[in-house]
């Protein structure tokens, strides 16, 4: 079973970001794997990159950005609770998966989000959730792994980041 780091091999050459954001007179963003607020930080002192552009992330984690900005403002990062999770998984469900649709296709395009957000729950919840086939079974392994009040940071252990110019 391959992780979702696995899927986008090989890894981010940060050291290219940081190449471009040394040797272009404009401003350069960078892009890759971005998964928490203090990597985040890492990688813009790393790169010298002016900003971030950040996609699969924050389908792990929506609290990301505010998350990040925190940390750039040397605030305290705010995380969200297993049960703050459960309740984004309920509204992906709502927002983004027609009710016209059969219920097991339902649950198999929710399976697609939670193999990023599992990353962030951990290898368990992801061999639970990938056997599911209807919507009670979906909430019930969900409920079982997010149901309380804990902070959960939602990152993936990743490899560290290249250096910069």
């Amino acid at each position: 079973m391959r992780t979702v780091a696995q899927i986008y091999r090989p890894g981010v050459r940060y050291n290219l970001i940081a190449r471009a954001a040394c040797e272009l007179h404009c401003p350069v963003l960078a892009n890759g794997n971005v998964h928490g607020s203090a990597h985040a930080q890492q990688v813009l002192a790393e790169t010298g990159a002016r900003g971030l552009i950040i996609g699969r992330g924050t389908i792990r984690n929506p609290w990301l950005f505010d998350r990040i900005r925190a940390q750039l403002r040397l605030e305290k990062v705010k995380l969200p609770s297993g049960r703050d999770v459960l309740a984004y998984i309920r509204e992906l469900l709502e927002t983004e998966i027609p009710t016209d649709v059969k219920e097991s296709a339902q649950v198999q395009r929710m399976k697609k989000f939670m193999n990023f957000i599992g990353e962030g729950v951990g290898e368990r919840f992801l061999h639970e959730i990938r056997r599911v086939t209807m919507a009670t079974d979906f909430f019930r392994v969900c409920e079982h792994f997010l149901n309380y009040d804990r902070p959960m940071t939602l990152e993936p252990l990743i490899a560290g980041i290249a250096t910069a110019c």
